[in-house]
């Protein structure tokens, strides 16, 4: 029976060994992907969302940019990158216009397992 929670944990890739003259090794571990998100309220606090895909977090922090620019001509900016489907495009503008006290981004989380190990 499929559940609400299907498809978040996915194999992920972990690492790449790069070899001279030899195939890259891939490892991949199980993870999901997130959207972080420090900025105005909250204190300071991070946020961290999961999504099932990194499309469907880049599309969800894109929005969240768009609604959080302040200036006409960043919102202008925000909105043509959103339309254009540039999703990461929104997220480096609004940290390259937010320095220092903001953070936006989407990254994948490796789960940890009981041993201590993970990613």
């Amino acid at each position: 029976m499929a559940t609400s929670t299907d498809g978040f944990i996915r194999p992920q890739i972990a690492s790449e060994l790069h070899r001279a003259g030899q195939p890259v090794e891939t490892t991949r571990k199980p993870a999901v992907w997130t959207l972080a998100h420090r900025g105005y309220t909250g204190s300071g606090r991070l946020d961290v969302w999961v999504y099932r895909t990194k499309k469907a977090a880049l599309k969800a922090g894109a929005e969240l940019a768009r609604i959080c620019f302040a200036d006409t001509e960043e919102q202008q900016a925000a909105r043509a990158l959103f339309d254009a489907g540039k999703y990461q495009q929104v997220l480096d503008l609004y940290e390259d216009t937010h320095p220092d006290t903001h953070l936006l981004r989407v990254q994948v989380a490796f789960l940890q397992d009981n041993d201590g190990g993970g990613a």
